[in-house]
C-alpha cells in the first residue's frame, strides 16, 4: 500500500496566529459546530484552534496526493478524538468524508506546534523534525533544479531540513522537486536524477519562524545506510 504524509507546523507566538478562536466569522467557515464549541470549553483558544487548524491543513496535504481533485473544504472536515483525552490530547482523526478517515498526531516544542498526518501501511517508517529558518536557511547551497521552486529563505530552509532527514534514513544526493502538471506543481516530491524516489513520500510546511519536514518510507522498502 502507497503511504503519504501531510504536515504542518504553527508558530504560536506569530501575529497572525493570535485571536483566531475570538473571530467569529472566520470559526464558522473553517470549523464544524461541534469545533466551534470545543474552542469555548477552556482558555486556551488560540492552541485550541491551531490543533483544529494544523489537523486539517495536514490531513489536506495527505490526502491531496491521493486524490489529485480533492478540494479543501475545512467546515465540512471534523476533527475527532477519545473525549476523555480532550486536555492532552496528541493523536486524532480528521474525518474528510465518509470512508476517509485520516490519523493526525501532534507535538509541541517552544513556541511552535506541529502535526503530521498520514494514510497508508501501519508499519510505515516515518521521520520528522522542525527548526527555525535562521539555523536552517544557510545550511547549505540548493541544488540547480530546485531554485525555480525557492520563493524565499524559508523555502530554502525547509528543504534542507527535509535532506537532512532523507540522509538521516539513507538518502544522499536527493533534489526535492513540485513537479508540474500541466499549469499547476504538484507537491514536493524526493527525486533521485530523473526519477521519484519509489516507497518515499515528504511533506513540507513553514510558518512564522519555523519550518518543518517528515519523510514517510514504505515499509516495503529495507532500510538503508
Amino acid at each position: 500500500m502507497k503511504s503519504f504524509v501531510g504536515n504542518d507546523v504553527i508558530d504560536m507566538l506569530a501575529a497572525h496566529n493570535r485571536g483566531r478562536a475570538q473571530q467569529s466569522r472566520f470559526l464558522g467557515r473553517v470549523l464544524t459546530e461541534s469545533e466551534r464549541e470545543w474552542l469555548v470549553l477552556a482558555g486556551d483558544g488560540d492552541r485550541r484552534f491551531a490543533l483544529l487548524w494544523a489537523a486539517k491543513e495536514a490531513a489536506y496535504k495527505a490526502a491531496k496526493k491521493r486524490d489529485a481533485n480533492l478540494v479543501f473544504a475545512p467546515r465540512r472536515w471534523q476533527v475527532e478524538w477519545d473525549a476523555a483525552t480532550m486536555s492532552s490530547v496528541r493523536a486524532a482523526s480528521v474525518i474528510i468524508a465518509a470512508d476517509t478517515r485520516i490519523a493526525v498526531q501532534w507535538e509541541e516544542g517552544d513556541g511552535w506546534l506541529h502535526c503530521i498526518a498520514f494514510i497508508g501501511a501501519a508499519a510505515c517508517r516515518m521521520d520528522g523534525a522542525v527548526g527555525t529558518i535562521d539555523d536552517w536557511a544557510v545550511a547549505g547551497a540548493l541544488p540547480v533544479r530546485e531554485r525555480d521552486a525557492v520563493m524565499g529563505a524559508e523555502s530554502v530552509a525547509v528543504r534542507n531540513l527535509a535532506r537532512r532527514l532523507l540522509r538521516r534514513q539513507g538518502f544522499d544526493g536527493i533534489d526535492i522537486l513540485r513537479v508540474a502538471h500541466g499549469a499547476r506543481r504538484g507537491p514536493p516530491q524526493a527525486v533521485l536524477g530523473r526519477e521519484p524516489l519509489a516507497g518515499v513520500d515528504v511533506s513540507l510546511s513553514h510558518d512564522g519562524r519555523f519550518v518543518a519536514a517528515v519523510v514517510a518510507i514504505d515499509d516495503t522498502r529495507p532500510p538503508r545506510g
